[in-house]
């Protein structure tokens, strides 16, 4: 289960508001995944469990979601999420209320099954405040507070029908860069290294997701050799750097 952090891709947003003490929002927002892969032309829809972990208080939820584009690359922009008369990838619903030690469920459409292109989005898990309309209990008095929400953030990628990806690895020195010239994403994971003079001393190296079309470096802390696991669609490989 993933509690209060951005899941994926974290942050925090701190956000100054006129409050009554009775809006501030105590609840606690977990989900059961925060990565959700599409992977065939049958794989259509996604649910993502939205988890009420406070006993006493509702809990409000927004969910917006955004898509990818260039991803992985200097490019890299998010682009709200339009519903139009033929949208490519829907969440439904844009908002919702979770009762105290419950669940609720928000699914992930994917609308365009056939698409040869790999398609990434990320959607928004963010506690709001309880909206005016449904407040039975309102305070007069209002005072100014900081309010912290903890938000999610959680991936979605759309695999073509034949994901391929193509990892290129090179390294100059103590710098190892990796590319992809396929369609379709490759993961590292499990990174290490092991210093060549004294082998029992190792460092672990920052995992990455590795976009078609995009590349990645990483610099090395020793001249020997280093070692990833290579994530993809047909499982995982061992990768040792020289």
């Amino acid at each position: 289960m993933y509690k209060n952090r951005l899941g994926f891709s974290c942050y925090m947003m701190i956000i100054l508001t006129t409050l009554t003490a009775s809006e501030v929002a105590r609840a606690d927002l977990l989900l059961d995944k925060v990565v959700v892969i599409f992977d065939g032309s049958k794989s259509t829809k996604k649910d993502v469990s939205v988890i009420n972990d406070n006993s006493d208080e509702r809990l409000f939820v927004s969910v917006e979601p955004f898509e990818v584009e260039a991803p992985g690359t200097k490019d890299q922009t998010l682009k709200a999420v339009a519903i139009d008369d033929n949208p490519a990838f829907l969440a439904t619903p844009s908002k919702l209320i979770v009762e105290p030690g419950s669940s609720s469920v928000v699914r992930l459409l994917n609308l365009q099954p056939e698409s040869t292109q790999e398609r990434v989005y990320r959607i928004n898990f963010l506690p709001i405040q309880k909206p005016p309309e449904i407040d039975d209990d309102v305070d007069e008095g209002v005072a100014p507070m900081v309010e912290i929400l903890v938000a999610y953030q959680v991936l979605a990628i759309v695999l073509p029908p034949n994901p391929e990806p193509k990892p290129i690895v090179t390294r100059t020195g103590n710098v190892i860069s990796f590319s992809n010239q396929g369609n379709a994403n490759y993961l590292l994971t499990d990174g290490k290294q092991c210093n060549p003079i004294g082998s029992s001393k190792c460092v672990d190296l920052p995992g990455h997701r590795v976009y078609a079309g995009s590349s990645w470096s990483v610099e090395l802390p020793f001249d020997g050799p280093a070692q990833y696991g290579l994530r993809t669609q047909s499982g995982t490989r061992a990768l040792i750097v020289e």
